[in-house]
């Protein structure tokens, strides 16, 4: 009869598969990890994301401007991208915060400076050394998390503005505008699905 008062561990002898609760736990520990990893490439990325989407928002809105409320197609595609353009701003902002932060190293920057001016105890309204590394990575991981979503935000918005202009132009052009996103989309994702490795077949022998 198993013990009820054993802990997970001693309930799964060496060698068997851990719990479905600890895998989970592992599993979103190593995907924290990876992301704090790759922040750095992320922040590059998402830089470039939210600066080719502010140069076609520019871009399309100025000849939109010069065209004027003609139709509601027009009336669409510019109230879209006009909405979409602050977006793409406070997300580039927030990505280069992220990356200054990280670089310059405020939390140690702000304590010297308050130590320098011979503020009395000032350690004390700062964490431990080791906490502020993990509260670095925790405002590391939130401002990804956010930048993530204004980019989702923004870009529907862009595809939206471009899809209604395409519309004032033709509706069959901007069918092919948005099957060619599609496309496009289906494309990376297939590829990165082939770059990932092979799963096993479940025991390995």
């Amino acid at each position: 009869m198993p013990d009820v008062n054993a802990s997970p561990a001693d309930q799964h002898p060496e060698g068997s598969p851990p719990a479905v609760d600890e895998q989970s736990r592992r599993t979103f520990s190593g995907l924290r990890n990876l992301a704090e990893r790759i922040t750095p490439s992320l922040v590059d990325v998402g830089s470039w994301i939210f600066g080719g989407l502010i140069a076609v928002n520019l871009v399309v809105l100025s000849a939109l401007i010069t065209v004027g409320p003609v139709d509601a197609a027009i009336q669409t595609s510019t109230a879209a991208l006009a909405a979409a353009l602050p977006l793409n701003v406070a997300g580039i902002v927030l990505l280069r915060l992220i990356k200054d932060v990280s670089d310059v190293g405020l939390d140690d920057l702000t304590l010297r400076a308050f130590q320098d001016a011979g503020f009395p105890n000032i350690d004390a309204y700062f964490p431990p050394p080791g906490e502020r590394a993990v509260q670095q990575a925790r405002r590391s991981r939130v401002a990804m998390l956010y930048s993530m979503g204004i980019a989702a935000v923004s870009i529907a918005l862009t595809m939206t503005g471009m899809s209604a202009a395409m519309w004032h132009m033709g509706r069959p052009i901007a069918f092919v505008l948005l099957t060619a996103a599609t496309l496009s989309v289906a494309v990376v994702g297939v590829a990165i699905a082939h770059t990932l490795p092979p799963g096993s077949d479940g025991k390995r022998r």
